[in-house]
């Protein structure tokens, strides 16, 4: 056992994850807590010199993940080479998730973030260093790249190298470490079932976003405010970049600037929130802390100060543990009025979006409906036309049922006249939808009693000829202009024969509704 104890040693020990695994599902992220049991790798012990392949494993977050690391030390670092395989976007935990971080975590618990996976496919590579000898490797989906404590959702972990090196002694030994984890939202605990994603797969956009909304929960616009400021606006430059569909490399740019932003606006807003608590605690027990020292600076004898002295450390740190849990609660009701306040903002989206939805339907089938009414439209004035003269104006299509269909002052309609107005009447009634007012119109001949009562007349016969041709009566209407308004001059009998006319103003019922709306609201 001596001649083998002074070869090289492969030391490996296993740290057993007995964090618990399982993300809470809309559960408001929390500032920094203490975790309550160890986290880890498997810790290798690299010898100098020989290449070690080291196998990665999924956990049930992504169980069909695998990977291999080459793993070398030489001239005092340790080189990586590691390639994933079978892997799915972060993003698709949902919540605040958005990267892959690869931590590299020492015998003596400290862990260290070495490079985010960018997705190549279901794929993935990365080349990094340690100057550590004896570590373990395991990857965590995070919010963003700059993150320093590994968050609960472990995806994969190395596991035994695969070399075989003759006469080398192997042991076993179980680290522990306590740290800070941060905790987070996510949709789903596991991408079990999910579809893996093709081409490459960046999420600067989204580390950047998420980066600026664990700054506001952690309370950066009241404790950090000039921080956030600069993050916010770099924020509104990365999301202004991503519209415009920059390069990619000019948005990674932009996006790392934001998290690197939110991340110091973060740490501000705790830092300065503790010492607001610590500063508050002092306060309330300042009575208390000058007795102390008052008693201190009296003391009797030695033992009598340091017994006052161990007391006043005592009360320091008393006020120091309820500084910190003064800081974490009200950062949870900062994050629990964020994630409402995010919520609120989904929900409000998603009704607009459902809005705007059935607002562009509404407008779709209103565009198809007039296209259709146009159409309709168009065919009845050609076949109109066909039978007396049509013509288009502002107030809807016009008829026009020139002097002879009446013997002169007469207001009976003639034979040939009613062969006229039935083929009308069988036009209108196959189209439909409509409002027609027949309107009665003479020249200057007469006086202007007569020849209003007169045209009245000539219109309410039109319109009793054509509600007993099938059009339905509630649809006509009719009204007696007399010689107020001439198509012509009334200085030649020509232009008087224009002027003696019934016409027949054909309006769409809908349009017709709208305009007489509109008119009850303004008187």
């Amino acid at each position: 056992m001596k001649g083998i104890t002074n070869l090289s040693l492969i030391t490996i020990f296993i740290l057993i994850l007995i964090l618990t695994a399982g993300a809470v599902i809309n559960v408001p992220a929390q500032v920094d807590k203490p975790i309550t049991g160890t986290q880890s790798a498997l810790a290798i012990s690299y010898p100098e010199g020989p290449t070690l392949s080291v196998k990665f494993k999924g956990t049930e977050r992504l169980p069909k993940s695998s990977g291999e690391a080459k793993v070398q030390r030489k001239k005092g670092m340790t080189e990586i080479e590691i390639e994933l395989d079978e892997m799915k976007p972060a993003a698709y935990f949902g919540g605040d998730y958005a990267t892959y971080v690869l931590w590299v975590v020492s015998p003596e618990g400290h862990t260290d973030n070495v490079g985010e996976f960018i997705l190549q496919g279901n794929r993935s590579k990365l080349n990094v260093s340690t100057p550590l000898e004896t570590f373990g490797l395991f990857v965590t989906a995070e919010p963003h790249f700059l993150v320093d404590v590994p968050s609960r959702f472990v995806v994969m972990e190395n596991t035994r190298p695969t070399n075989h090196l003759t006469g080398q002694m192997l042991e076993m030994a179980n680290i522990k470490y306590h740290g800070f984890d941060g905790i987070y939202q996510a949709s789903q605990t596991t991408l079990v079932g999910e579809p893996e994603a093709k081409g490459e797969t960046r999420s600067d956009v989204r580390q950047a976003k998420v980066s600026l909304l664990l700054a506001e929960r952690a309370g950066a616009q009241q404790f950090a405010a000039d921080e956030y400021a600069k993050a916010y606006e770099s924020w509104k430059k990365t999301a202004e970049a991503a519209e415009a569909r920059v390069d990619k490399k000019i948005l990674m740019t932009y996006g790392h600037e934001t998290v690197r932003l939110a991340v110091a606006a973060e740490k501000r807003a705790k830092e300065v929130a503790f010492q607001t608590a610590l500063n508050n605690e002092r306060k309330s027990r300042n009575d208390e802390i000058e007795a102390l020292k008052v008693s201190i600076d009296k003391a009797q004898s030695d033992a009598e100060r340091a017994e006052l002295q161990a007391k006043q450390k005592e009360m320091e740190l008393a006020m120091e543990v309820a500084a910190r849990s003064a800081a974490l609660k009200q950062a949870e009701e900062s994050a629990r009025r964020a994630a409402e306040a995010e919520e609120k903002a989904r929900l409000a989206q998603q009704q607009a979006g459902m809005l705007a939805n059935e607002k562009l339907k509404a407008q779709m089938d209103a565009d198809q409906a007039q296209k259709e009414r146009d159409a309709a439209r168009t065919k009845m004035r050609e076949a109109l036309n066909q039978v007396v003269e049509t013509r288009e104006t502002a107030r809807g299509l016009i008829v026009n049922l020139p002097d002879i269909l009446f013997d002169f002052n007469k207001d009976q309609l003639k034979p040939e006249a009613r062969e006229k107005l039935s083929k009308v009447c069988g036009i209108l009634s196959v189209t439909g939808g409509y409002n027609l007012s027949i309107e009665g119109h003479t020249d200057n001949k007469g006086t202007d009693d007569y020849n209003q009562k007169l045209s009245a007349r000539r219109a309410q016969n039109v319109t009793s000829y054509l509600s007993t041709c099938g059009l339905n009566q509630s649809h006509l209407s009719s009204r007696g202009f007399g010689k107020t308004q001439p198509i012509a001059t009334n200085d030649t009998a020509e232009g008087r024969q224009q002027n003696r006319r019934v016409e027949i103003v054909i309006s769409d019922m809908n349009t017709a509704s709208a305009v007489q709306r509109s008119n009850d609201q303004q008187k």
